[in-house]
Formats: structure tokens, C-alpha cells, sequence
């Protein structure tokens, strides 16, 4: 019986225990199901924060593509451009060039011409002195009696005038 007594003794034992454990058990698979439901609550947040992170990331990378795209754009304009002044630039100064000689041409050309008027100018003034000269001693001079350059410039004189010579 004792031994009967002792089996019972450990049997009450071992039912707290058993009691203890279940106990223990329980708490810890109400602890387990809501630290679990915690943690499936927290994955759910990652996953749409990774989703939204995702998508923020997409978004991105499109723009960034797009701005690429318009930088290129811009670059091959910005070149294009460049080029045009460039031929522009160099079509200006070969037109400075050509303007540049044609007013050199043009500064020769009156030069040349404020030396014929020159020339021009002495021989009125040394035709009007001949024309009073003659008149002071009565006599008219014969274009034959004329020094002989002023012969000549006499005669080009009047073949542009179309006169004909008087003798």
C-alpha cells in the first residue's frame, strides 16, 4: 500500500505538473499566436511598404529613363544648333571678306576718280585761263598749238562728249 500511496502521490505529481506544463503550454501557444499574428500583421505592412517602395522605384527609374531621353534630345539639339552658327559664322566671314574687298575696290575706285577730277579741274582752269588769255590778245588758239598732253586730254575730253575737234 504504501507503495500504492506513493505511485498516487507521484500520480498527483505528475498531474500537476502535467497541469503545470498544459498551463505553461497554452500561454505559450497564446504567446506563439499572437506574437505570429504580430509578425503576419508586420510582414503584411513590409510587403506593401516593399510594394509601394517598388512602385516609387518603377516610377523612377521611368522617369529617369524619360529625362534621359530628353537629355539626349536636348544634346543632339544643342549640337545641331551648334553646327548651324558654326556654318552661320563662317558664311559671315567670307561675306565680311567679300563686302571688305568690294569696299577696298570702291575706296580705288574713288580715289582714282578724286584724281581724274583733279586733272579735270586743273585743265578747266588752264582752258578758262587759255579762253582769257585769247581774248585778251584777240586771237583764238588752235588745239594743234596746245601742249601736246594737254592735247591729248583735250581730245579725250570731247570723244566722250561726243564733240568732234575744232581745227
Amino acid at each position: 500500500m504504501e507503495k500504492l500511496s506513493a505511485l498516487q502521490e507521484q500520480k498527483g505529481e505528475l498531474r500537476k505538473r502535467l497541469s503545470y506544463t498544459t498551463h505553461k503550454l497554452e500561454k505559450l501557444e497564446t504567446e506563439f499566436d499572437s506574437t505570429r499574428h504580430y509578425l503576419e500583421i508586420e510582414l503584411r505592412r513590409a510587403q506593401e511598404e516593399l510594394e509601394k517602395v517598388t512602385e516609387k522605384l518603377r516610377r523612377i527609374q521611368s522617369n529617369y529613363m524619360a529625362l534621359q531621353r530628353i537629355n539626349q534630345e536636348l544634346e543632339d539639339k544643342l549640337y545641331r544648333m551648334g553646327q548651324h552658327y558654326e556654318e552661320e559664322k563662317r558664311a559671315l566671314s567670307h561675306e565680311i571678306v567679300a563686302l571688305n574687298s568690294h569696299l577696298l575696290e570702291a575706296k580705288v575706285t574713288i580715289d582714282k576718280l578724286s584724281e581724274d577730277n583733279e586733272l579735270y579741274r586743273k585743265d578747266c582752269n588752264l582752258a578758262a585761263q587759255l579762253l582769257q588769255c585769247s581774248q585778251t590778245y584777240g586771237r583764238v588758239h588752235k588745239v594743234s598749238e596746245l601742249p601736246s598732253d594737254f592735247q591729248e586730254r583735250v581730245s579725250l575730253h570731247m570723244e566722250k562728249h561726243g564733240c568732234s575737234l575744232p581745227s
